[in-house]
């Protein structure tokens, strides 16, 4: 119910005007965590697109060969669409949080199944990333090995085991990483929003 229509309600049975205000008080209490969660947004947008920069520097900075260099931004391109698909949906979020007016108990519900939604959505972004980390981190491993040791196989016996296992080692602690980062930096502002909306529930 609108704020509006809730007050008029209450004006027409008479009641008390301190109900309404403990509304009013309850659905501006959100702008708090709100501001939290863009404010984090912001700098992480920031972060991120620079870390995508310098991501496009690793065959320059490891000086890779031409077939690997090849190969290293033909990923790096998919990693771009891929990104500014997930950019442009998170700053369509961004904005609709910014909007936010706290005017009725409605809106807040919806916005905070958007910061759900959003924060699946970051976590599957994520987990995209985990291929991409995996080459780029095989490539930079394999141009090391050819500048060190040119004549030498790329592939050694040994890499049979311990590759595989370093790359299981390594898409374990993205997935931790990620549902650590998510759950500290946007989980709990959102667990205050569903605290204020359970404050707001009607009683049966």
């Amino acid at each position: 119910m609108n704020l509006d229509e809730l007050q008029k309600a209450w004006g027409k049975e008479g009641s008390d005007s301190e109900p309404l205000n403990l509304v009013l008080e309850k659905l501006k209490k959100a702008h708090q965590p709100l501001d939290r969660i863009r404010n984090n947004m912001q700098k992480e947008l920031i972060y991120q697109s620079i870390a995508i920069l310098i991501i496009g520097l690793c065959p320059i900075f490891y000086k890779f060969n031409q077939n690997f260099s090849i190969a290293y931004y033909c990923i790096y391109a998919l990693l771009l669409v891929v990104s500014l698909y997930y950019f442009l949906r998170f700053y369509r979020f961004f904005k609709q949080i910014h909007n936010y007016s706290g005017s009725s108990k409605d809106n807040l519900y919806e916005l905070y199944y958007e910061i759900r939604l959003n924060m699946e959505a970051y976590k599957s972004f994520s987990f995209l990333l985990v291929p991409f980390a995996i080459i780029a981190a095989l490539l930079i491993s394999f141009n090391r090995r050819l500048l060190k040791h040119p004549d030498k196989p790329l592939v050694e016996a040994g890499d049979w085991i311990m590759i595989p296992t370093v790359l299981v080692l390594m898409t374990i602690f993205i997935i931790w990483a990620t549902n650590w980062w998510v759950e500290h930096y946007y989980g709990k502002h959102a667990k205050q929003i569903r605290n204020l909306l359970d404050e707001l529930r009607e009683p049966e």
